[in-house]
């Protein structure tokens, strides 16, 4: 019989991760110089995040399908 296949959807996280960012780019003039830096390393971290869940997306939707995990032992 086959067996269902697991769909997490990734769009949550793409969400939590725009909204980090943007929330940085709000608070980014108000700080010192050395926090920008910080700052800006931070927004280029969520942006590499955000490429490997497009990545993780292949087909353009934010869903990705999981085959169940084999609990017979």
């Amino acid at each position: 019989m086959a067996k269902k296949k697991l769909v997490v959807s990734l769009k949550p996280i793409k969400e939590q991760i725009q909204k980090a960012e943007k929330s940085l780019r709000k608070i980014k003039p108000k700080v010192s110089a050395a926090d920008r830096k910080q700052i800006d390393l931070d927004i280029k971290n969520l942006n590499a995040a955000l490429a490997t869940v497009r990545t993780i997306c292949k087909n353009g939707i934010m869903t990705h399908g999981f085959a169940p995990a084999d609990n017979d032992k």
